[in-house]
């Protein structure tokens, strides 16, 4: 009998614990297959021991991957855009650091600090491989979606077929936008591929897309 009170005590306790939220665990940003001693998750992205690297600026989380050298990716053009959408290319945005992969020019576990194992460092299999199919966007963003420009109440005015993102309850919310500029993490969280692919919210019915859009 007590047994059996202890049972659904047990099972009363595990059900009222919350489930654990979305990681990147599990998704195709989890290459720990490639370093089988430590089967690090976060190491091909992040270091908590920032080594000698590009210039750090705060939209680098302790950032570990070797950055590309493409010198500009052009920007996406168009008789009705009213944006003035900046070449990433040279420069520490939050953009630039997906590139880092999405370009398909540095290997995948190409890091500045391999992780740390007994008697020296374990060094990523996949160092040398490039990302392939649909995840590479090639060297030239001129025919997608633009990046890095500010979307602000200037823009929505000046457009007339974007959400005014300021005091607007249908806007993006202030976290989709990085220093008020648009980025590839506007719309994609690296972290959470609940959403495939990576999406930050649910595209059904373009519901993602209308949050900016007026259409």
């Amino acid at each position: 009998m007590k047994r059996a009170l202890l049972i659904i005590a047990l099972g009363s306790v595990c059900a009222s614990v919350p489930a654990m939220g979305q990681t990147v665990v599990g998704t195709s940003h989890d290459m720990s297959s490639a370093l089988p001693i430590t089967q690090r998750v976060c190491v091909f992205c992040h270091t908590p021991h920032q080594p000698e690297g590009p210039p750090q600026i705060n939209t680098d989380p302790l950032w570990n991957h070797t950055l590309s050298t493409v010198a500009s990716y052009g920007v996406y053009s168009s008789d009705t855009l009213d944006a003035v959408p900046a070449d990433i290319g040279g420069l520490n945005t939050v953009s630039n650091l997906c590139m880092s992969c999405h370009d398909a020019t540095v290997g995948l576990g190409s890091l500045y600090n391999d992780p740390n194992i007994v008697g020296g460092e374990e060094t990523p299999t996949n160092a040398g491989t490039v990302i392939s199919g649909n995840a590479n966007m090639g060297t030239d963003l001129s025919n997608d979606h633009p990046v890095n420009f500010i979307y602000d109440t200037a823009l929505a005015t000046l457009d007339g077929e974007l959400v005014d993102p300021a005091g607007n309850p249908t806007a993006p919310p202030a976290t989709w936008l990085f220093g008020g500029s648009v980025q590839c993490a506007s719309c994609h969280d690296p972290h959470d591929n609940t959403f495939t692919p990576f999406l930050i919210a649910t595209n059904v019915q373009s519901a993602m897309c209308l949050t900016c859009h007026l259409k």
